[in-house]
């Protein structure tokens, strides 16, 4: 028989030397913007940061911290977001949070994210359950847990839609936005604003003068009349809302819209899936009944007359719509028939916002036939060049550390965000003791708010940038699209455009910049 002699596994705490700390954050998170839950966000950012800075085997690695966000589903969490691709970086050994609430109240979410940090050797600790990830029987724990706060969500949503009924059902529902030409009173009652007023009995008299939505939304544009919002210009989508809502004859028209049962919770259009509830004559209207009957009976008319008649034209996309980007002001550029039927005719692409207003955009119109001559001109670059530009650009960016190129920024960011929650907390514990005014507490905070909202974005927008693994990908695809291509191309391959290119911004009239699918910018002369 063999001597067969047994080596001991390695524990992971010893792999550690003395000399080394593990990398420890905390994740935080309210799901609204009261008072009270405010001041429970930041007693917890002070909490966390405290205890781990305390403990010297730990190295503290920032507080990620979403203000008054729910935490039914991931995609508005900006913060867990980036916590989550810190992990997938290497940045973070142990996550320490509150509560399993406070992580997701989304089972399948809350699951799937620490299965994916555990694979990653990453613990997840939540504190008010005393349970590690890392430990051998944290998976059924946490899948209990998990469904308990998610049932716990969905109650307290049941709870609300109730009430919301029980209101509409009273007709004691109180609109929380109220259309152009409306506002309320200091008793909520809905009062007409005159001036607005005027512009809304402007636009359905001008409808019923057989005037169309966009030739109404281009006056009011072309008049400087300010929008609900505050913009200049008028969309033929806004007239056609304010065309349609019943609010301008007195009436109120409840749950047009509503919240699914289940998570995550989802707004839709209410269309008969849900009870509607009407009031008559609820408030003083501002066009007469007979008046909005005129305009229902044309709108039906016009889509019926629409149904009946070949609508492939309304639903065909052009090779180049939405592609060309007009690089004086941003505008996407608008296919045009110059000269119709007449022996000279072509087509042409036109800045959007220079037709409207020729002072806000110099930028002139190119030719379709130009646009194609050009990208055949660069794709024929592309195929005999590829191996002095694509695959070159493909080992430069494998070489790039997006941590060295970014950190610098990052850490600054990190550092004044930290700087700035530190004051955050002073002044919310000189107010719970009165040293500070209400006025002068809400303006501090307001402006320290602020400042915090222009670094997470600038964070998150150099963390975007320097991600490099998508521009990656993304060139060893367009390195295989060209070599598969036989020879060059003679005519425009619609397909291939669609392949290759992302974008085209027009720099003038002889100047265009083709933004490739790998992010690379190339530039043809007409």
């Amino acid at each position: 028989m063999p001597k067969v002699t047994v080596i001991n596994p390695i524990q992971k705490t010893e792999l550690k030397s003395d000399e080394t700390k593990y990398r420890v954050c905390a994740y935080c998170r309210v799901s609204s913007d009261s008072k009270e839950q405010l001041q429970s966000f930041n007693a917890q950012v002070e909490h966390y940061t405290a205890m781990i800075r305390k403990n010297l085997q730990w190295k503290f690695c920032g507080v990620y911290a979403d203000e008054g966000i729910s935490g039914t589903s991931r995609s508005k969490r900006d913060e867990f977001k980036r916590l989550i691709k810190d992990c997938e970086s290497g940045k973070v050994d142990i996550v320490i949070t509150k509560s399993i609430s406070r992580w997701a109240r989304n089972t399948a979410d809350s699951i799937e994210v620490i299965r994916k940090l555990k694979s990653l050797g990453i613990g997840i600790y939540f504190e008010k359950e005393n349970v590690n990830t890392l430990s051998a029987e944290s998976e059924l724990v946490l899948t209990i847990l998990s469904s308990i706060a998610q049932e716990e969500s969905i109650s307290i949503s049941k709870n609300n839609r109730w009430s919301c009924q029980k209101r509409f059902q009273n007709g004691e529902w109180v609109p929380s936005y109220l259309p152009y030409g409306y506002d309320m009173d200091a008793k909520g009652n809905i009062i007409i604003k005159e001036p607005e007023a005027q512009v809304v009995r402007r636009i359905f008299n001008d409808f019923l003068s057989g005037k169309g939505a966009y030739t109404i939304a281009k006056g009011l544009t072309e008049d400087g009349i300010a929008t609900k919002r505050g913009n200049s210009c008028w969309s033929e989508g806004t007239v056609r809302d304010i065309l349609q809502n019943e609010k301008y004859a007195g009436d109120l028209l409840m749950q047009k819209t509503f919240t699914t049962d289940t998570i995550p919770f989802l707004r839709k259009r209410n269309k008969g899936q849900k009870q509607k509830y009407f009031i008559e004559d609820n408030h003083e209207p501002v066009i007469s009944r007979e008046q909005e009957e005129k305009v229902n009976k044309i709108i039906q008319y016009r889509k019926a007359q629409q149904k009946s008649s070949d609508t492939a034209k309304y639903n065909n996309r052009y090779p180049f719509s939405g592609r060309i980007i007009c690089g004086e002001c941003g505008q996407a550029f608008i296919r045009r028939t110059i000269f119709k039927n007449k022996p000279y005719q072509h087509i042409q692409w036109s800045c959007g916002r220079h037709i409207r207003d020729i002072t806000q955009c110099c930028m002139k119109a190119i030719k379709e036939e130009e646009v194609k001559l050009a990208y055949i001109q660069l794709f024929n670059k592309l195929k005999c060049n590829t191996n002095k530009i694509l695959v070159p650009l493909l080992e430069g960016l494998k070489k790039i550390s997006a941590e060295d190129y970014a950190g610098e920024e990052v850490t600054e960011c990190n550092n004044r965000i930290y700087e700035l929650n530190e004051q955050n907390q002073v002044l919310n514990r000189l107010r719970s003791k009165g040293y500070i005014d209400s006025a002068l507490f809400i303006l501090k905070s307001n402006v320290i708010e602020t400042e915090l909202e222009e670094l997470k974005s600038k964070r998150n927008r150099i963390l975007d940038n320097t991600n490099v693994s998508f521009e990656i990908e993304q060139t060893k695809q367009l390195i295989n699209i060209v070599k598969a291509h036989e020879g060059l191309i003679e005519e425009y391959d619609e397909n291939m455009f669609e392949k290759t290119v992302k974008v085209i911004t027009v720099k003038s009239q002889t100047q265009l910049v083709f933004t490739l699918i790998n992010g690379l910018e190339l530039m043809e002369y007409l």
